[in-house]
């Protein structure tokens, strides 16, 4: 089975099972809250006494279940920001918050320019400059992708060296990408970035122009995810590497120039967050103040 599909049955499931623990914790929280307080209230006669019953369980429960969650979330964020930040930090990386759940990590790895993304997924990004302009793409073979790569007219070039075996490679120049992996380095160096253990699934080696990128996708670990201080440390001493490597090398013939959209990630990916932001915040405020906002008026109403 492709891993994608994988990944998709895995985060369903995922999702199914935290909406299932939501169900069990909120329902009955809410009955005892909301539900048994508005039938008692309903037949207390004494205004004032009825007022205080059906209003202050309901906002005790909005305070539990959304001052709970925002507290979950507050603690899983910072906990995160740490393990993130001991994984990175130590590489001469500086750490940013990007909007609640993304960070992101800037400054220089072996005087190349270094960028980190994280969100969720999880999915963790990892760029090395490099005045390579050009594009590669190596992966772990995968059924259904190579499929959609054949419907665009694109196909993986044929391995024949057993050191590159359980490799993907996709490459704008096939001449200059078969001269990279004949260096006796860079099967060693593609395996370390590639092949290692956990906890991702997916993992890429992309080189676009002007950087050399590591991506790796989702985790096997349902709800604890992890990135080592050394593991990290590696993986950008392999991409310094490789990008060494390839810059050694005559300049390949076909090049390309970064898209709009790739420039964007590291120019105007703040603009890109920042309206995200105003987005899922005013979401969170409409949608609370729709829903009180008529409860509110039936209050007054039967009160008047």
């Amino acid at each position: 089975m492709s891993k994608l599909v994988g990944e998709l049955f895995r985060s369903g499931s995922r999702g199914l099972l935290i909406w299932l623990v939501s169900v069990v914790i909120v329902v009955p929280l809410g009955c005892l809250l909301i539900f048994l307080p508005l039938a008692i209230g309903s037949r207390i006669q004494d205004r004032t006494a009825a007022l205080l019953v059906m209003t202050v369980p309901p906002v005790l429960f909005f305070l539990i279940v959304v001052g709970g969650g925002f507290g979950f979330l507050f603690w899983t964020i910072r906990r995160r920001a740490a393990q993130l930040g001991a994984a990175f930090v130590p590489l001469g990386l500086a750490g940013h918050r990007e909007m609640l759940t993304m960070r992101s990590y800037h400054g220089e790895f072996r005087g190349r320019e270094a960028h980190v993304y994280f969100r969720r997924g999880p999915t963790l990004e990892m760029y090395l400059g490099t005045p390579l302009q050009t594009r590669l793409s190596v992966d772990e073979p995968d059924a259904m992708t190579t499929t959609v790569a054949g419907w665009l007219h694109r196909h993986p070039l044929t391995l024949t060296d057993p050191a590159l075996g359980g490799l993907r490679v996709f490459a704008l120049d096939e001449a200059w990408a078969r001269a990279l992996l004949a260096d006796p380095r860079t099967p060693g160096l593609l395996q370390r970035l590639i092949k290692f253990e956990e906890p991702f699934l997916v993992r890429q080696v992309e080189l676009l122009p002007g950087n050399l990128v590591l991506r790796l996708h989702y985790s096997k670990r349902w709800f604890r995810f992890e990135v080592e201080p050394e593991q990290a440390r590696q993986w950008f001493e392999a991409l310094a590497a490789l990008a060494e490597i390839a810059e050694a090398l005559p300049a390949p013939q076909e090049t390309a120039q970064a898209s709009s959209l790739e420039q964007a990630v590291h120019t105007r990916r703040g603009e890109f967050v920042r309206w995200a932001f105003i987005v899922l915040f005013g979401a969170l405020f409409v949608v609370p103040l729709c829903v009180a906002l008529p409860i509110a008026l039936a209050l007054i109403m039967w009160g008047s």
